[in-house]
């Protein structure tokens, strides 16, 4: 994993709002309308459960593809991708080992007008790729969808958390419409976080292929950040669509040395975002990512930097907009890290594992008996 912060957005990587938004016919004839990218990890035991969700989809078979992005080479796994051709087309370059490296090599193989992205340790839903490619045929102003997820725990099983008791309400940021209150609320009706919910036009994301490729982490907040700078419609949309898998891996942060480097790069993406989206209509909300990742990051690690008195602001005021005390908590412990750095790090690691805890997350349908540390919150966002 590459801990080098990623470089200025210059250029063709600087997100703007002058981009064509897609037409309603949804692709030229001959070609899929929907590319799947499945990027691939280390999690080799998911990975063929994950492509075989997305070979079961109710859409015609002719109209939509899926490619396999991995930096890993495994004789069994490749034999059977192998036998999945021509539906699936798989990509192998031990040069990608960063999840923006992935990503950006799919979309630029990609043929789809739409593009749906796909964790190797998640699952989509029969009905995913029929309702996304209907959303996006209906409204052609629409430039990013997101739907609900299930999480599920490491054996696939349905899991009851706070997620689950989200709001199942469709929320719509219109084009003509970025206003602080509205690009909040989008923010907090996400659910749990990651790609695998997501679906853009490609369009959308060619700019920006030389700024994802940087990311090791947080590709969704590129996604995000992207389609708000843009001329297009976001939606996130009530129906259950994907599934997102909560296991224990030290990828997610399961430890506190794990979480520390997790979120020293959640900080330097939230930085890289900022820079990425300065004069756009989605300055604001990245300096909203920013404040959060990299005050996390303060608190968790005695070796991080102080975060400035305007990344604080920023992360006072989204405390504030989504009226969640858990973040107006963290500002009072960044007051308590200036004095006392090592004491106060390690006393809120402990405050952020009770807290973790008090999520609760059991099994549908079986009382609570998997402890909570065992089931963290996947590494995509900061908690």
């Amino acid at each position: 994993m590459n801990d080098s912060p990623p470089p200025p957005a210059t250029g063709a990587s600087r997100v703007s709002g002058s981009g064509r938004v897609g037409s309603p016919g949804g692709g030229d004839p001959g070609r899929p309308y929907i590319s799947v990218i499945v990027t691939a990890h280390d999690r080799r035991q998911y990975l063929q459960g994950a492509v075989e969700s997305v070979l079961g989809q109710t859409l015609p078979p002719e109209e939509f593809e899926v490619l396999v992005v991995k930096f890993l080479r495994d004789p069994v796994l490749d034999r059977w991708l192998d036998a999945q051709r021509p539906r699936v087309r798989t990509i192998t370059d031990e040069g990608l080992p960063r999840l923006g490296q992935k990503l950006a090599r799919g979309v630029a193989q990609a043929r789809g007008s739409v593009l749906c992205f796909l964790e190797d340790d998640d699952r989509y839903l029969p009905n995913k790729l029929a309702s996304v490619a209907d959303r996006f045929r209906r409204d052609p102003t629409m430039v990013y969808y997101r739907n609900r997820n299930r999480c599920i725990d490491a054996s696939g099983r349905p899991l009851v958390g706070p997620f689950s008791r989200m709001s199942a309400r469709e929320l719509t940021i219109p084009p003509t419409q970025r206003d602080d209150l509205r690009v909040v609320d989008f923010m907090r009706h996400y659910g749990a976080e990651g790609n695998s919910s997501i679906a853009v036009r490609r369009e959308l994301l060619l700019p920006l292929l030389p700024a994802l490729e940087q990311f090791s982490t947080s590709t969704d907040w590129i996604l995000f950040v992207g389609a708000l700078a843009s001329s297009g419609a976001l939606v996130v949309g009530p129906e259950t669509l994907s599934e997102y898998r909560l296991h224990d891996s030290l990828s997610q942060g399961a430890t506190r040395t794990s979480r520390q480097r997790l979120s020293a790069e959640i900080a330097r993406s939230g930085e890289a975002v900022v820079r990425l989206t300065a004069g756009s209509r989605a300055e604001r909300a990245a300096r909203f990512l920013r404040g959060r990742g990299s005050v996390t990051w303060y608190l968790l690690d005695p070796a991080a930097r102080r975060p400035s008195f305007g990344t604080l602001r920023d992360a006072a005021w989204l405390a504030w907009l989504r009226r969640e005390p858990t973040f107006a908590i963290q500002i009072g412990w960044c007051a308590l890290r200036f004095f006392a750095p090592r004491s106060t790090t390690s006393a809120y690691w402990g405050y952020h594992q009770r807290d973790s805890q008090r999520q609760n997350w059991r099994v549908e349908g079986v009382a609570p008996a998997t402890p909570p540390s065992e089931m963290p919150r996947r590494g995509g966002s900061p908690p």
